[in-house]
């Protein structure tokens, strides 16, 4: 096994931390937003749909130096999770794990925890009803 670590591509653990650290923030924001719904009124908990926006969004942010292309491509994915958000009453997650990713992408691992924290509890503590 040792002699087919060359194979893998230099930077490969970083983004391989990067998703899961998304696929963490999603889970539980996930399941704080699906929590007090009835079984058959909820969601998945991981949306694999959000989950690979949000991590192409991580990956372009990164990799794109251009402080310009990357306010357009951010403002871009926040307007279009907004208008998809539209759909769940105006309070889906779509907008925070955009924001989350965004974090995440540009290496504010901080900002982006305490993000997802606030984010699990407003939709932890709120009612239902007003989703």
């Amino acid at each position: 096994m040792g002699q087919l670590w060359h194979l893998i591509p230099a930077g490969t653990g970083d983004i391989i931390v990067l998703l899961i650290q998304l696929l963490v923030a999603l889970a539980l924001i996930g399941w704080a937003y699906n929590r007090g719904f009835r079984a058959m009124e909820r969601g998945p908990i991981v949306r694999l749909p959000l989950l690979t926006v949000a991590f192409g969004l991580a990956l372009f942010v990164r990799n794109v130096h251009s402080e310009l292309w990357q306010t357009l491509v951010v403002a871009a994915a926040v307007i279009i999770a907004g208008f998809f958000g539209r759909n769940d009453g105006g309070r889906g997650i779509g907008v925070p794990m955009m924001l989350i990713a965004t974090l995440l992408g540009l290496g504010y691992v901080l900002s982006a925890s305490i993000l997802a924290l606030v984010a699990f509890l407003v939709y932890f503590l709120s009612p239902v009803s007003k989703r």
